[in-house]
């Protein structure tokens, strides 16, 4: 008999097949504090939770037992997903019972904006009857611009051009066929798809690179009297910047359902002065019925399957995968997957295909191990690669389970090879191709278990892929490194390793520089445009 604690409020019919499982206990407690939690879970073989109980490190510890971790939702910020791995926990989330629930929330944000619907709510409570306050803007005819156009993007798009909108989308990852089938018209620039767009709705995960996606400068870009909406992530608009900029009538309204900090007790879009233009909404996202019901049955159908050793789906990290492999198998699927990051911040533009080559006798003998039936049966250095090369993209949730069939959505295509080691004894290359672009890099890890980049390009080359690396490519004439270290110098920043690759007569080369920390913007800038560069791009490995 398994035992499942559930720590939170979750929708009664999601959790009816769990409390009707044979072989499973569902306990349910709720409002427990850390203490009390760690004491409750140590006879426990899984956890239910939702964002409101952190699963660190000392918690799970504390569960011996436990093996599945589910996150009845999407983000699993709240689970420490490394610890998890360690223990071999399987941590499991609901990544598409909200989607319905999330593009109509947008769509009511849309047309609450545009109608200015929550303002005259109030003031026909407080008594008043102005109806000229309330001038709104219809929706037909008008211009959307979706910024990220996967599960949610794609359905706003749907609906949106049922209202007879004219859609466009900045998605630099996105397939161009997915848009076209979705008579979608995909811009490049996201500066010029602001300056068209009457309303703007954001989809995107928050990383690294959609960070303050929606700032000051690009705020500077946007036709003035447009419609600013972010149901997606907190801190993908620049809060200030766009509070400034109703202030300044460049947006002529804002609604937001995620805020930078939550709960959300203040911001800037809560100024007082911004009532009449903006509708704020504590992440309720989510919260249809039919959506917390959608979560629950996923999660629970997945753990009741990971718990009695049947196939499941959705899958965060995957112990199992890599506890099969041996030392020297795991240093080549990191390796895989620090390769495929290093491809995607090198082409920034839409992946059309993927090549992963293995050779040497390691890769003969590794054998294909998948937990569940998928429509693919690549080795697992390919899965690895392909989760570096989306994660980078996409965010911290794709995982090596989710990361091929997510390469069948966006229209990656992916070959796997064989080749013949000559200079190593185990190689692992990838090739990366877009429209305008092919990016190759060959790897291996050393007799004593170190990561070793040995080709970029055609170039012979030997660093570390790990920490903070500068990779570039430039004319093969002194002065450049110079001028490159001297910069760097000036911003403090700290030159770890270089590394150089040369080709006898092409007056080219390749390098890599590993640094101590990241390089500010400007200091980026100035490296392009004074050291005489040809291509170059600031890759992120820590924390892998």
């Amino acid at each position: 008999m398994f035992k499942v604690l559930i720590t939170e409020h979750i929708h009664e019919e999601g959790l009816k097949e769990l409390y009707e499982a044979p072989n499973i206990e569902a306990i349910l407690r709720l409002n427990m504090s850390q203490e009390e939690l760690c004491d409750a879970v140590k006879d426990i073989d899984a956890l239910i939770t939702r964002s409101g109980t952190a699963v660190d490190k000392k918690l799970l510890e504390a569960g011996k037992k436990l093996k599945v971790v589910a996150r009845v939702g999407v983000g699993v910020d709240n689970i420490d997903l490394g610890a998890a791995s360690k223990r071999g926990i399987i941590v499991l989330n609901s990544p598409t019972g909200n989607t319905l629930a999330a593009t109509e929330l947008t769509m009511g944000m849309i047309f609450s904006i545009a109608r200015k619907i929550p303002q005259a709510n109030n003031s026909l409570l407080s008594g008043e009857w102005k109806r000229e306050k309330f001038l709104g803007t219809q929706l037909y005819g008008k211009t959307l611009l979706i910024v990220g156009l996967g599960r949610i993007g794609s359905s706003v798009a749907t609906r949106a051009k049922a209202l007879g909108m004219e859609i466009f989308c900045y998605d630099p990852y996105i397939n161009p066929k997915k848009a076209e089938n979705l008579g979608v018209k995909r811009l490049d620039d996201l500066r010029g798809a602001l300056s068209l767009a009457d309303f703007v709705t954001l989809h995107v995960p928050l990383t690294h690179e959609t960070r303050n996606i929606i700032n000051e400068e690009t705020l500077k870009s946007i036709k003035r009297g447009a419609y600013l909406i972010n149901c997606a992530r907190g801190g993908i608009v620049d809060e200030g910047a766009c509070a400034k900029a109703l202030k300044e009538d460049r947006l002529a309204g804002a609604a937001f359902d995620v805020h930078v900090v939550e709960p959300a007790k203040e911001s800037p879009l809560f100024d007082p002065a911004l009532i009449e233009k903006v509708v704020v909404t504590p992440h309720i996202g989510a919260n249809t019925r039919e959506a917390q019901r959608a979560v629950a049955e996923i999660v629970v159908k997945n753990l009741i399957k990971a718990l009695s050793g049947e196939p499941y789906e959705n899958a965060v990290n995957l112990p199992y995968m890599e506890n099969k492999m041996t030392l020297q198998e795991r240093e080549f699927l990191s390796l895989a997957r620090r390769m495929g990051m290093i491809a995607a911040c090198v082409i920034k533009e839409h992946v059309d295909e993927i090549t992963v080559a293995m050779a040497g006798p390691l890769f003969e003998e590794v054998e294909i191990s998948l937990p569940f039936e998928v429509p693919y049966r690549y080795m697992p250095f390919t899965a690895a690669a392909l989760k570096g090369l989306l994660e980078v993209r996409l965010g911290p949730e794709v995982n090596a389970m989710s990361a091929p069939l997510l390469a069948k959505e966006h229209g990656i295509s992916v070959f796997e090879s064989r080749r013949e080691a000559r200079t190593y004894k185990n190689v692992l290359a990838i090739e990366v191709k877009s429209q305008n672009k092919t990016f190759s890099m060959a790897g291996t890890v050393t007799e004593e278990g170190k990561k070793r980049i040995v080709g970029v390009d055609d170039y012979e080359i030997d660093f570390v892929p790990e920490g903070w690396v500068l990779l570039f490519s430039n004319h093969d004439r002194p002065g450049v490194i110079g001028k490159i270290g001297t910069l760097l110098g000036d911003y403090g920043v700290n030159i770890a390793n270089f590394a150089l690759g040369r080709k006898n007569g092409s007056g080219l080369a390749i390098a890599a520089l590993q640094l101590d920390s990241s390089i500010p913007k400007e200091a980026m800038e100035k490296i392009q445009k004074d050291a005489d560069l040809i291509w170059a791009h600031l890759i992120n490995l820590k924390g892998e």
